[in-house]
């Protein structure tokens, strides 16, 4: 089968790819005005020429996706420097050199992985091939850096029942090729689309997805045991877009296709260069337990996430202020509320009231909420 139009780049493919970088001016002015958004607006030519000359330096040397991707890794590491408060992680135990399926929550639109991706590369393991909506892809030069770092394309507007399950059936055998013949990892989202609301719930769709191509030659339990299917879990203190996910999405309802995709990919920068607080990632143990069905795998793995998500004092002090809201009972909340913390995470909201500033606060209770739901459900 052909994977061209949906793989994510091969090494023989990097030279090409980075040239046509190179002459994309599109991509120069959306990079100035990321970096230098004053000077582009003026001296437009000036930024655009530095940036180009800053990316030729850094890339055009690049022969292998893993020569990209190292050169990429320091960019990564001055992000995390420069926007957060700390990378933590744990479960690296759970790591290993075999291929394996990562299924993860999905906070930020290109971060998550990218997290996940930094932790192996320094561990010194491959990375893992990304899926990535191609409602994300607007512009020539979004998929060509996004398939140089190893991502794929899942088609998100499919009409027609056919066309879905071909589709479906090709980013399946895709994704197991890749699993099973090349020895390449895979993340994946738990659901399509992020969590806006903060419930990491998982879809029974991506697994039947994912299983789709196999579902004839190996059993539910053997496939899960041959990609080594591990939960992953990705924990923000704070969600750069926090402001925007509360009010919701009802201002693109008027927008054509184009305007969206745009709009993502201002999410996209605002993920990567605003401020997000400690950031901590959890790799769980890779699904062992026999499973009937993919709804009891689905269910499986959101317990995975939910219970192993990192709780921040910002996910307390939004549920303790829910509570109050709400003249309910909230016993579990750690935090003084006259502390830095519970001072830093008011000022995200002061924006905010009635429904918003609801919804805002809920988006950060929610894991702790479902938490201790989980945690009720399982019992002593």
């Amino acid at each position: 089968m052909d994977f061209s139009d949906i793989s994510s780049y091969s090494d023989n493919q990097v030279p090409s790819k980075i040239k046509e970088l190179e002459s994309n001016l599109e991509f120069f002015n959306y990079l100035s005005n990321l970096f230098f958004p004053k000077v582009n607006k003026f001296i437009p030519r000036g930024a655009q020429f530095f940036v180009k000359k800053k990316f030729i330096k850094m890339f055009s040397h690049c022969k292998t996706i893993e020569e990209f991707q190292t050169s990429l890794a320091p960019l990564v590491q001055k992000m995390i420097l420069n926007t957060t408060d700390g990378f933590t992680f744990s479960g690296i135990e759970n790591l290993t050199d075999k291929p394996t399926l990562y299924i993860g929550n999905h906070r930020d639109i290109s971060l998550d992985a990218a997290f996940l991706n930094y932790l192996l590369y320094i561990k010194n393991l491959s990375t893992v091939r990304i899926a990535i909506g191609d409602n994300l892809l607007d512009g020539d030069f979004a998929e060509t850096l996004m398939r140089l770092n190893k991502s794929f394309i899942v088609h998100r507007e499919i009409k027609g029942v056919k066309e879905t399950l071909r589709k479906l059936s090709k980013l399946s055998a895709y994704i197991n090729y890749s699993l099973q013949k090349e020895n390449e990892s895979i993340w994946i989202a738990q659901k399509e689309g992020r969590a806006n609301d903060g419930n990491d719930f998982t879809d029974e769709g991506v697994l039947k997805m994912l299983y789709l191509d196999q579902r004839k030659t190996s059993s539910l339990d053997n496939w899960i045991k041959a990609v080594n299917l591990t939960p992953v879990v990705i924990s923000y203190e704070y969600d750069p877009l926090d402001t925007v996910k509360a009010k919701g999405w009802d201002y693109q309802k008027s927008w054509s296709t184009e305007k969206i995709n745009k709009d993502n990919l201002v999410q996209m920068a605002s993920g990567i260069f605003e401020y997000k607080g400690r950031v901590h990632l959890h790799i769980c143990e890779p699904i062992s337990q026999k499973v009937d069905n993919t709804k009891d795998l689905a269910d499986l793995i959101q317990k995975e996430i939910i219970t192993n998500y990192h709780i921040w004092p910002s996910t307390y002090t939004a549920a303790s202020l829910l509570a109050e809201k709400q003249k309910s009972s909230f016993a579990s909340n750690p935090v003084s509320q006259n502390s830095e913390e519970v001072r830093k995470f008011k000022e995200r909201f002061m924006s905010l009231e009635g429904k918003d500033l609801d919804e805002f606060l809920m988006i950060y209770a929610r894991p702790l909420h479902n938490k201790e739901k989980a945690s009720l459900s399982t019992g002593p």
